[in-house]
């Protein structure tokens, strides 16, 4: 992990990412797309009523059966495998990061839910 300039990341480079993470930060996961992406829309108001262009885009993007805009092939490297553990070493802030994210993802559902039922969203 890096930080500005250059040097190197620290726990408290750490610390800093997952405080603003939880207080500024909706998060989505791209291995939980669709889901992500329903929590973005609540939160900006988005909905099937708003517009038609936002169901285009949505096709085009999650559409099953078709090639996703949004995807790309990657080699999947398995935890324990020697290349697995050189990314870990390498990328050890992001890694916890990224598990602090994966926690948050699933406490925001609530929350994110209970939003949606408390607000009336109106079409733009």
């Amino acid at each position: 992990a890096g930080n500005v300039g250059g040097a190197n990341a620290t726990d408290t480079d750490l610390l800093r990412a997952k405080r603003t993470v939880r207080r500024r930060f909706i998060v989505g996961l791209t291995e939980e797309m669709k889901e992500s992406i329903r929590r973005f829309n609540i939160v900006m108001g988005i909905n099937d009523k708003t517009e038609k262009s936002h169901k285009r885009c949505m096709n085009k993007f999650f559409c099953e059966g078709i090639h996703h805009e949004n995807s790309n092939p990657h080699p999947k490297i398995e935890e324990g495998h020697p290349a697995w553990d050189l990314l870990v070493e390498k990328n050890v802030f992001d890694v916890a990061l990224y598990e602090f994210v994966l926690e948050i993802f699933k406490e925001q559902r609530g929350r994110i839910d209970s939003y949606a039922d408390s607000t009336v969203t109106t079409p733009v």
